[in-house]
């Protein structure tokens, strides 16, 4: 099954001094908020992933981000007003909001188990 996404950064890298597995759990977080934040910008059943995203002059070569998953290269949700959402969130959110809210999630995969199977969770099939 191949799976498109279009990466979704908010802005929290810097803020968690790239601390890769305190991320994975603020993306996990940001996940499972995204329906609340950005319902009315989302394809109608959305599945929403985070996946490890290539840059080749990124030290380290990846990063985790998040992700609307599509079955099709047509990228169709508004992925900018769906990005600003998040942003006003998180800042809203603040660092400590982010963080006390991260350590009330059940733990996704780590930043290592995340690059090893490639997606979490992983896409369920289009009907």
């Amino acid at each position: 099954m191949d799976v498109y996404f279009t990466p979704l950064e908010p802005p929290i890298y810097e803020l968690l001094s790239w601390d890769m597995d305190l991320i994975m759990r603020c993306l996990e977080v940001i996940r499972l908020e995204l329906p609340a934040l950005a319902g009315d910008l989302l394809p109608q059943d959305p599945q929403v992933a985070i996946f490890p995203f290539q840059r080749a002059k990124f030290p380290g070569g990846s990063y985790p981000v998040l992700g609307v998953v599509q079955f099709t290269e047509d990228a169709t949700a508004p992925y900018l007003a769906i990005e600003g959402r998040i942003r006003t969130w998180c800042t809203e959110l603040g660092k400590d909001g982010l963080k006390t809210r991260a350590a009330e999630v059940s733990p996704p995969p780590t930043w290592q188990e995340l690059k090893d199977c490639g997606c979490y969770p992983q896409p369920r099939a289009a009907c």
